[in-house]
């Protein structure tokens, strides 16, 4: 029997039996290369028919907090922060958790509105504008890693590009369709429902499905994006995959600098007032980042008198992998995998990719928000295991 497991690590689960009827115990034991924490998330067997799942740290039996999230076919998805290297666990189906429900998640007019303790986090802005976006998004001090423009006006802050929302993913070419820009004829990006929104120990998970349509309403394909939003020790973690499906036509996203997966950071951290710095994995820095491509990047500054960086990581699953980085000394912090004439200064390449009828293509990052600039050390092994998965054994 095989258990899916995110964030690279290899598990062993030993279900034990138990009366007839009842609901298993399952012995885990998980092994990440390295030791840098992570997030981790297995699947459980069929045989668990609850969302009442206790997980334990062995030998102490230290309860861990936990999240549960119901799959296709009622299958339920255990989710947890491993902190790295080797451990047991076992896995106590139909005993509730003692573990606080710290996230919650509030349904607005406009806005999925995430909270920690009481406190702000994000908000899921799924109307009002050409495409969904998260903001505001506060670090764990409660500090605004985002710029507010265009959605709210604050002294001192730059007000270009109105088009970059805080926090998205979109692209400039999608069959020809503009879907990054807002002023004009551009393509609108449309919520339909939210499939799921779920946890509340660990974080606040939500699904949302979405369709893309022309200036004049035509479908050009759909999307289904999952969003989880979590805390690992000092870092406020947001956890991005999209995937994009095409209907009766194929979908080809151009090659354009346009795009793709964007934040756009607060004005005092832009690198062009002096306080910003600018790192990527392969060691370029500030404006010698921009179009080169690197597994992660990360872009520190001063908010409000102290440092605070955001780190993004570009999963080795993505297309085009390693990504190019759109980012830029004015505050534009964006992985983009297609543009490649403009990233390679060659207008003989061609970075496109066309998705076939009835195709998919799936895009994972994830985004580090943390108070200080993280060493690439650090930034190394956090995103090896991010990077690195497996599959997880069980014996009966």
């Amino acid at each position: 029997m095989r258990f899916a497991v995110i964030a690279g690590c290899l598990a062993l689960c030993i279900v034990c039996a138990t009366a007839p009827g009842a609901q298993p115990t399952i012995r885990l034991s998980v092994q990440t290369e390295g030791h840098a924490p992570t997030l981790v998330a297995v699947a459980l067997p069929a045989t668990v028919k609850t969302d009442e799942v206790r997980l334990l740290l062995l030998p102490e039996r230290t309860e861990v907090p936990c999240d549960i999230r119901l799959m296709d076919k009622g299958v339920r998805q255990l989710l947890w922060i491993h902190p790295g290297g080797k451990r047991e666990y076992l896995v106590e189906a139909g005993r509730a958790p003692s573990a606080p429900l710290r996230w919650k998640a509030q349904l607005k007019a406009n806005t999925l509105e995430i909270t920690r303790d009481g406190n702000l986090v994000t908000c899921y802005v799924f109307s009002g504008a050409t495409k969904p976006y998260l903001y505001p998004i506060h670090a764990q001090t409660g500090v605004p890693m985002t710029r507010a423009y265009p959605m709210e006006q604050r002294e001192g802050e730059s007000t270009d590009h109105p088009h970059q929302r805080s926090f998205w993913f979109t692209h400039g070419d999608v069959n020809g369709v503009d879907f990054w820009g807002e002023v004009g004829e551009k393509g609108r990006i449309v919520h339909r429902e939210f499939s799921d929104i779920s946890g509340g120990r660990v974080g606040t998970f939500i699904t949302t499905r979405n369709e893309w349509r022309t200036p004049q309403g035509q479908l050009v394909c759909t999307d289904t994006r999952e969003v989880y939003v979590y805390d690992m020790d000092d870092l406020r973690i947001i956890d991005l995959t999209v995937t994009i499906r095409a209907g009766e036509q194929p979908v080809r996203f151009g090659d354009t600098k346009e795009g793709t997966f964007g934040i756009r950071i607060p004005t005092s951290m832009e690198q062009r007032h002096g306080k910003g710095t600018i790192l990527t994995a392969a060691g370029k820095r500030d404006k010698e980042a921009w179009g080169t491509r690197a597994v992660w990047c990360t872009y520190s500054g001063d908010v409000d008198g102290e440092v605070y960086s955001i780190s993004v990581f570009d999963h080795p699953t993505n297309p085009h992998h390693p990504t190019y980085w759109h980012v830029r000394d004015y505050g534009l912090f964006a992985a983009n995998p297609f543009g490649w004439r403009d990233f390679q200064n060659n207008p003989n390449v061609d970075g496109s990719i066309t998705v076939p009828a009835g195709g998919q293509i799936t895009f994972r990052y994830r985004t580090i928000f943390a108070k200080g600039a993280i060493t690439a050390e650090r930034l190394n092994a956090l995103y090896e295991a991010f990077a690195k998965e497996a599959k997880a054994q069980s014996a009966l």
